[in-house]
């Protein structure tokens, strides 16, 4: 199987992943023959020969379904992260490459305890939140600004465990893109129904988590 990254972009990732505070689990579902999922594995398995604070595990959707109900993982396919072996919340479905790889750099360094500075009193606004939220942001590989919107939604999700975040690749699920009308993106959507279209900040994210 060939290998997702190339040897400049390797070095990148173990300086930026050089940051990791604690352990952590990379966790992929997967299908036999549905696209994308070989390449995800890879892609996971070069992440995780980086840095020895990088445990993957790769499942089956359908043979492990109670672990895949478990962690919230119900498409393929789907990768999340495991902190002290809990969920985190945060998930991909599809494969986080072109611009999608900083949302992935992201993810592993926030969940490994690596926290991006908030203002206080955003940070309280998001832990105030005591309702279970779902955040799909869906993305395209080639959009420089689809990260932004992602890592937000991620922010969010670790601050808050009755929220979880989901970047969804939309080309690769069409049936669900289709269904939420995208034409553009990012496109962020709330339990399925408030939704936010392009780059915005993290307050406009707030407002919409407590009208849900």
């Amino acid at each position: 199987m060939s290998e997702i990254f190339n040897k400049e972009i390797l070095k990148k990732l173990k300086e930026g992943l050089n940051k990791i505070k604690n352990p952590i689990k990379i966790v992929t579902f997967v299908e036999s023959g549905k696209p994308l999922c070989d390449e995800v594995v890879t892609m996971m398995m070069q992440l995780a020969a980086l840095n020895d604070k990088i445990k993957f595990i790769e499942y089956n959707l359908i043979k492990d379904s109670v672990l895949a109900e478990k962690y919230g993982i119900d498409k393929v396919p789907g990768t999340t992260f495991l902190a002290e072996n809990r969920p985190t919340g945060i998930k991909f479905y599809g494969i986080p490459s072109g611009h999608e790889i900083n949302s992935l750099l992201f993810a592993i360094l926030e969940s490994s305890g690596v926290s991006a500075p908030l203002e206080t009193k955003l940070e309280d606004a998001v832990k105030q939140i005591n309702k279970k939220i779902n955040i799909k942001v869906f993305v395209s590989l080639q959009c420089p600004h689809c990260p932004k919107a992602v890592m937000t939604a991620y922010k969010i999700a670790l601050l808050n465990k009755n929220i979880d975040a989901e970047m969804i690749q939309t080309n690769l699920y069409s049936d669900l893109s289709t269904k939420f009308g995208i034409s553009s993106v990012p496109r962020i959507f709330f339990n399925d129904k408030d939704d936010l279209l392009g780059v915005q900040p993290i307050e406009m994210f707030i407002e919409k988590l407590k009208k849900v």
